[in-house]
């Protein structure tokens, strides 16, 4: 089972959707409950800088930490090693952030911080954060897989396969008569019902090779047009496969630009 967000999934609408919802909730509770509840004695003031500091940690963190964790694993770091390190530099910026908007509602109650106590304070904050983050999403999962039972392979067999797509933590196995979800990484999903005149296309989408309609471009970003009316995005670092497997504009492939 995965967490989403931190494998390079964070982007999606529905994933900020999430994770600023979060941050505002975690907010108010911090402001309700924290440490600081009966220091900074303005509950209206407290709300507003909790709840703003963690929509805009949710920022950072969200656009720096998916790269940093991809810079490194490629690089040949141990991935808990990479994940901890992009979190301690990720947490410079935010702890700036944080220094910045708590001394606009306080300037004279937190001037006796020092930079060490700011970033301390905001490192604890963020693996706090992150470790409830990761707990709801577990549980989550684990409802939404209850909710949806993942079928047998002989549900579908791998011929009728058209397209695997890939929705959060799920599959969306397409084929002829419909599609359904199941609960697996995309790379289960293709060791399952891929065939070898297949392609990943996408680090969302695998395509089948008989299931490719067309092909449409639009300046140098190129779709694939599925015999099931989908059109699936073609990753730029996946042309030259898509092209030797004669789907670009030869072949089966029908180029309209």
């Amino acid at each position: 089972m995965r967490i989403e967000g931190w494998d390079g999934i964070i982007g999606g609408p529905r994933w900020w959707a999430r994770a600023l919802s979060f941050a505002a909730l975690a907010g108010a509770l911090l402001a309700l409950l924290g440490p600081y509840g009966s220091y900074y004695n303005d509950l209206s003031l407290r709300l507003i800088d909790w709840i703003v500091i963690l929509l805009l940690a949710t920022v950072i963190l969200g656009l720096s930490i998916p790269p940093l964790l991809r810079w490194g694993t490629r690089a040949g770091l141990p991935r808990p090693f990479v994940f901890v390190a992009a979190l301690g530099v990720a947490a410079v910026p935010t702890a700036l952030m944080a220094k910045s908007v708590s001394q606009f509602f306080w300037a004279r109650r937190v001037a006796e911080y020092r930079w060490t106590d700011w970033y301390l304070q905001t490192l604890l904050l963020t693996f706090t954060i992150i470790g409830v983050w990761a707990a709801v999403e577990i549980a989550r999962s684990i409802l939404r897989y209850e909710a949806v039972p993942t079928p047998t392979g002989s549900d579908a067999p791998p011929s009728d396969v058209i397209c695997l797509q890939m929705e959060d933590h799920y599959v969306r196995v397409h084929h002829d008569t419909g599609s359904r979800l199941e609960l697996m990484p995309l790379r289960e999903a293709i060791r399952r019902y891929g065939r070898r005149d297949g392609l990943q296309v996408h680090r969302s989408w695998w395509v089948a090779g008989d299931a490719v309609d067309g092909v449409e471009r639009d300046s140098r970003n190129w779709r694939l047009r599925l015999r099931n009316g989908l059109v699936v995005p073609i990753a730029r670092n996946r042309i030259s496969d898509a092209r030797a497997r004669g789907w670009l504009g030869g072949g089966n492939g029908v180029s309209r630009c």
